[in-house]
């Protein structure tokens, strides 16, 4: 296996460089020839004044920047929770899957990892406690229902067969402009949507879109399967 930081030295330097200028209270570590980040970090406000201090753990994928790192909170203040979008291992969700190479690519660095989705993430929990999870609308909700959440943002639609429909297309490798348009118009494609899909579909990534698709056709199949049972008693 590659290992990013064993073959670009210096890059890793880089790397090594931006967190101690922009983040000196963690450090980088090579532990099983995976890199990691890890001690303290303050979150600020606009001021500069300091509004939470957490304790994480960056752990950095072996093809970064290809792949995005993983965050794990590790003083547990924040608790176990779907709600506060923390798994049993410490594991933060820090977005939606389809949703986050919207905002990165290979061009990406450590420090759009920091700013983007762990400052971000780590804000939001603070809001949380301060609000009582009253801000709880601005995370997107787990599994096919945040799928469902942000399909439907993008494209501006509370239908669900259309989003359904979308995200269908989006999992074929190409799809041809005389084909109807996922909007339910009757149009083919490149007479309606053609322009907003091509968007979307070269910035999510094709496993990531099977894998939603996947998701939503077995909760799909579950309901299906309910009524079925329902209507025969």
């Amino acid at each position: 296996m590659d290992y990013w930081h064993l073959k670009n030295k210096d890059f890793f330097q880089s790397f090594k460089k931006e967190i101690e200028e922009n983040y000196p209270t963690l450090i980088v570590y090579v532990q099983e020839n995976i890199v990691h980040i890890k001690g303290t970090i303050r979150i600020k406000d606009d001021k500069d004044v300091c509004l939470g201090i957490f304790q994480i753990d960056v752990i950095v994928p072996h093809n970064f920047p290809e792949e995005i790192p993983e965050l794990k909170e590790t003083g547990n203040r924040i608790p176990v929770s779907a709600d506060r979008h923390i798994e049993g291992d410490g594991s933060a969700c820090l977005y939606f899957r389809d949703e986050a190479y919207l905002y990165w690519d290979e061009k990406s660095t450590i420090t759009d990892y920091m700013k983007k989705f762990v400052e971000n993430f780590l804000l939001w929990q603070i809001e949380y406690e301060a609000t009582g999870g009253k801000n709880k609308a601005k995370a997107y909700l787990h599994g096919s229902d945040g799928a469902f959440q942000f399909y439907k943002k993008i494209l501006q639609t509370d239908d669900t067969l259309v989003v359904y429909k979308f995200i269908e297309y989006m999992t074929m490798k190409k799809v041809k402009s005389h084909w109807k348009c996922f909007c339910g118009s009757g149009k083919e494609i490149r007479n309606c949507h053609f322009d907003l899909f091509n968007n979307y579909k070269k910035k999510i990534r094709l496993k990531d879109a099977r894998k939603t698709f996947g998701e939503i056709n077995k909760i799909l199949q579950k309901i299906s399967e309910q009524k079925r049972l329902k209507n025969l008693m």
